[in-house]
């Protein structure tokens, strides 16, 4: 394949890639869970919310992109970290049952303060930022939802503390349909959040966007061999 066949295939692919994983939404505010980290909770309960755990409120099965920054002031001193725990707020009832997704944990240290996370999330994580754990579908949150975490380090000298989910196809559960909520801190003094919802391709539309490339390589290669 000659160079300039291998450039416009390759520029296919990426844009492509691009169309399928497109973000659709996203935002951030001073809404935070109450969140322990081993034995330091962060947070007081002032208010209830559902994401990222109880409800996908984009109508559409989804990536979500979740993550809480907690102020560096809220920790004495330095800790490993090795639990993460949320409350669920069970005066709310509803379903406690964390929705249909594949989620995977992250922490990091951050120079993202409380109040102002951005929302090109990637932007926010720290140069260690870490996978540490999961959580599986169809937990049950009531009365918590615990998380073992690989062990992470973390000094508040350092920076802000992240915690990141990223939910993959996580299913279409939208807020106020019998879904259950968590308790939240909503002042926006010690944590905040910023959340990002990105499309998941329908399989049909992966075959059709696959033929579309195997298609345009044979063009392009009979254009390039005249």
């Amino acid at each position: 394949m000659r160079t300039p066949l291998r450039v416009l295939a390759l520029a296919t692919v990426l844009s492509t890639g691009m169309l399928l994983h497109a973000t659709i939404f996203s935002f951030a505010d001073n809404v935070g869970l109450v969140t322990t980290f081993d034995t330091t909770t962060v947070g007081a309960f002032s208010g209830q919310n559902c994401i990222p755990y109880l409800c996908n409120d984009i109508a559409m099965v989804a990536t979500v992109d979740y993550q809480q920054v907690y102020a560096a002031s809220a920790f004495s001193g330095p800790m490993t970290i090795t639990s993460v725990d949320f409350y669920n707020d069970i005066s709310s009832g509803g379903n406690t049952l964390v929705i249909g997704g594949t989620y995977s944990v992250y922490l990091s240290t951050t120079s993202a303060q409380v109040g102002n996370l951005n929302t090109d999330l990637v932007l926010n994580r720290g140069l260690d930022w870490t996978k540490v754990g999961t959580v599986t579908q169809g937990t049950n949150t009531n009365p918590t939802l615990g998380i073992t975490t690989n062990p992470f380090n973390y000094n508040p000298a350092n920076g802000n503390l992240l915690f990141e989910i990223i939910g993959i196809g996580q299913a279409n559960i939208s807020n106020g349909s019998g879904n259950g909520y968590m308790e939240a801190d909503t002042t926006g003094l010690v944590t905040s959040r910023a959340v990002s919802y990105t499309s998941v391709p329908e399989p049909a539309s992966l075959i059709m966007f696959g033929t579309g490339i195997i298609g345009l390589a044979g063009v392009i290669r009979r254009k390039f061999n005249r």
